[in-house]
């Protein structure tokens, strides 16, 4: 497949979400939206565990000084920012890198020796996220995801930072300083330490800057959301599924993935979504058009 192709991809607008081909099949593509996930039951330890707060007060200050206020407030503070950390549900999708474009837009050569600019071509999320090379990823338009649910679901989206130890610790909600508290107010002090919480949504550790990661995030709010069915029970208290219809731009599917599972992601893009075969090789792998190899390999076996 010629560079040309692939460079209606590379752009800030296309966003890839790598998955089972069971779950694209049965689930995303069904239903045509995205599950969100609690942040809180991530498997990296850096995102899921829960923060030890304490409630500091200057040295200077004395016992007697600390009134009955100040804990009440503190505590409505701790529990304010522990509420917060848990609605937090997220999608995590990963971008083209960027770091080295070279000058991609006025690229004629082949798309061999471009391969580590885009999102799809990122092996450690093949193994990670898209069962172990047998998935598939999915492109999707940022832009269109945002303007199909920004007015039903208050989102929150940003780009990962990919901080060192040192800097998450001092960048992530720490302990409760109560003379600043007191200093400030509840209120001011609440919506402050409420935009410092939302970023710490968006920090990782630097070790995984290679996933290019941009996340959708919403908190949870139980006047809004979705009703699922899991074992014949309806379940009324799910977070509402982010809506991607016409929003996919094509899917990338892994050689691996079983005929069966190709053929029916062949049925779900229909004449006009493009879909890749990954066609993993020894070096590298070679992308390919599904659709028009399929037509080659039923046209030779009609001729049998």
């Amino acid at each position: 497949m010629s560079i040309d192709f692939f460079k209606k991809f590379y752009n800030d607008d296309i966003i890839y979400h790598y998955t089972k081909a069971s779950t694209a099949i049965n689930f995303i593509l069904y239903n045509k939206e995205l599950k969100f996930s609690e942040s809180k039951k991530s498997t990296d330890p850096i995102e899921s565990c829960n923060h030890r707060r304490v409630i500091e007060y200057s040295s200077n200050k004395s016992l007697k000084s600390r009134t009955k206020k100040n804990n009440i407030d503190a505590n409505e503070v701790n529990d304010f920012i522990s509420n917060l950390e848990k609605q937090f549900y997220q999608i995590c999708f990963c971008k083209n890198s960027k770091e080295d474009d070279s000058g991609i837009e006025y690229c004629t050569c082949e798309f061999k020796g471009n391969e580590e600019l885009f999102g799809f071509t990122k092996l450690r999320m093949w193994d990670q996220y898209a069962d172990k090379y047998k998935g598939v990823c999915i492109a999707l338009s940022k832009k269109k995801i945002l303007a199909l649910n920004s007015e039903k679901l208050k989102l929150i989206e940003d780009d990962l930072k990919y901080l060192s130890f040192d800097e998450l610790s001092r960048k992530k909600m720490g302990d409760i300083q109560v003379d600043y508290l007191e200093r400030v107010g509840k209120e001011k002090y609440k919506d402050e330490i409420e935009k410092r919480v939302k970023k710490s949504f968006f920090y990782k550790h630097q070790d995984y800057k290679g996933e290019d990661e941009y996340r959708i995030g919403t908190l949870y709010d139980k006047k809004n959301c979705s009703i699922e069915k899991v074992r014949d029970e309806l379940i009324f208290d799910k977070p509402n599924k982010l809506k991607i219809s016409g929003c996919i731009e094509a899917i990338f599917v892994s050689s691996f993935a079983n005929e069966k599972q190709k053929e029916e992601l062949l049925e779900y893009a229909k004449h006009d979504l493009p879909i890749i075969e990954m066609k993993w090789k020894d070096d590298s792998f070679k992308p390919r058009d599904y659709r028009e190899w399929m037509k080659i390999v039923n046209k030779f076996q009609n001729k049998k």
